[in-house]
């Protein structure tokens, strides 16, 4: 009887410590550092998050449903941004922006009262800008959280039609494309954070800008990638100054994705089934692969891009040198398309 009561007590223990261990490889921050794919999941399904770690090789999947018993978080992951030890995810689709605790994934809070929230900017000691389709996905807002209690304390008039990623000009003043959402825009908006109002507003030489970059050196100048729309007869992409001026780069191609060089002397796109560098003036292949993700690694340069394939299979990313040199891959989720860099 000693005996058996001895063996259960050690199982407890054993149980006991297991748990201690997995709490504590939680609080040791798995997800500090690595890079994260944010996967759109296919249509009606939902979306998930995975993680990779260029050091180990390791990769893993749907990294929030493995820290919250299976949790799921929605149709159309959008977007991650990491903040104050914090992750926020928009739920494209969705009313929600879900927070996470960023070393552990394990879920924290969520924030609602949003619109189809597309994109998430921090700002000040504790705000931030939210982008949002609206409910029907044409009268584009812009949502302030108060990141002390999580909740919307404002909304802006319409600005355009599918308000995208947000790029922060200066420490008060931000640019929103309008990537036409369910239609067709060509704007881009200057929003001042101070007076949480629209600034100004300019035409761009294409249809549907969907985000921008700076480029320095020749034709210096902050770029805006205009996707071009599949309203259109034949839909066609190009990269242009922001504000409308000067000749834009044509695409003949429908385009997904911009990032610059982590000195922002060249900046990187898609469209056609290729990636393509814009560096003194001049544009050159840099690669034919199919990309819907694309972002260039802060320290290396490389350039990160995610293979969506046909949206309801597994995807891939696939990283490459400046040069085209392919140097590694790791599979992604179904339908990956924000790639996140954490150092």
């Amino acid at each position: 009887m000693k005996v058996k009561q001895l063996s259960l007590l050690l199982l407890l223990l054993a149980a006991f410590l297991s748990s201690c261990d997995k709490q504590s490889n939680l609080s040791t921050g798995k997800y500090d550092t690595g890079i994260f794919v944010v996967n759109e999941g296919p249509f009606g399904g939902t979306g998930s998050i995975t993680w990779h770690d260029p050091v180990t090789g390791t990769t893993e999947q749907d990294i929030f449903a493995k820290a919250n018993n299976g949790a799921v978080l929605g149709e159309l992951v959008q977007s991650l941004t990491f903040h104050d030890g914090k992750g926020y995810i928009c739920i494209g689709n969705g009313s929600k922006i879900v927070v996470v605790n960023a070393a552990t994934f394990e879920f924290i809070d969520t924030i609602g009262g949003l619109a189809k929230p597309r994109y998430f900017l921090p700002y000040g000691d504790h705000f931030a800008l939210v982008t949002q389709w609206g409910a029907d996905g044409n009268t584009g807002t812009i949502a302030k959280v108060d990141l002390n209690t999580n909740e919307v304390v404002q909304t802006s008039p319409v600005i355009g039609a599918g308000p995208e990623k947000i790029f922060q000009m200066n420490a008060d003043v931000v640019l929103i494309p309008n990537s036409g959402g369910y239609s067709i825009d060509s704007t881009v908006v200057a929003f001042r954070l101070s007076t949480f109002s629209e600034e100004s507003r300019s035409m761009t030489n294409g249809s549907n800008p969907g985000m921008c970059a700076r480029l320095t050196g020749n034709n210096a100048g902050i770029y805006a990638l205009c996707k071009g729309s599949f309203l259109e007869s034949t839909p066609r992409s190009n990269l242009g100054l922001a504000d409308g001026s000067g000749t834009a780069v044509a695409i003949p191609f429908y385009s997904d994705d911009l990032c610059a060089a982590p000195d922002n002397s060249a900046l990187y796109f898609t469209g056609g089934g290729a990636i393509y560098e814009f560096k003194n003036g001049t544009l050159r292949t840099v690669v034919q692969q199919a990309a819907y993700g694309l972002t260039c690694h802060p320290a290396t340069g490389e350039l990160y891009c995610t293979d969506a394939k046909d949206f309801s299979s597994a995807g891939e990313a696939v990283i490459y040198k400046p040069d085209g040199t392919k140097v590694g891959g790791f599979p992604t989720g179904i339908g990956p398309g924000e790639i996140v860099i954490v150092q």
